[in-house]
């Protein structure tokens, strides 16, 4: 049975883990809701890559984003978009 000291270090790991997917979801939905409204010649998973591949880019090169961050929206990207 794991002593009392493990289970906060455990569940505050989760948490992170858990905080990291939302905002990957957070951003990922709001990059989509842009897409949507700003791509003319219609929605593609293609597109949507395409779109992620450059805002995740500049998203580490301007440090907007932490790396941990960047990392769990492709996560999420190649699970969504494929």
């Amino acid at each position: 049975m794991p002593n009392e000291s493990q289970a906060p270090a455990s569940t505050a790991k989760e948490f992170a883990i858990l905080q990291l997917r939302v905002t990957a979801l957070e951003e990922f939905l709001a990059q989509m809701a842009t897409i949507l409204e700003c791509e003319r010649k219609g929605f593609t998973a293609e597109r949507m890559n395409a779109w992620l591949d450059m805002t995740t880019a500049k998203m580490q090169m301007t440090k907007s984003a932490t790396l941990e961050e960047v990392q769990a929206l492709r996560r999420l990207q190649r699970i969504v978009v494929g």
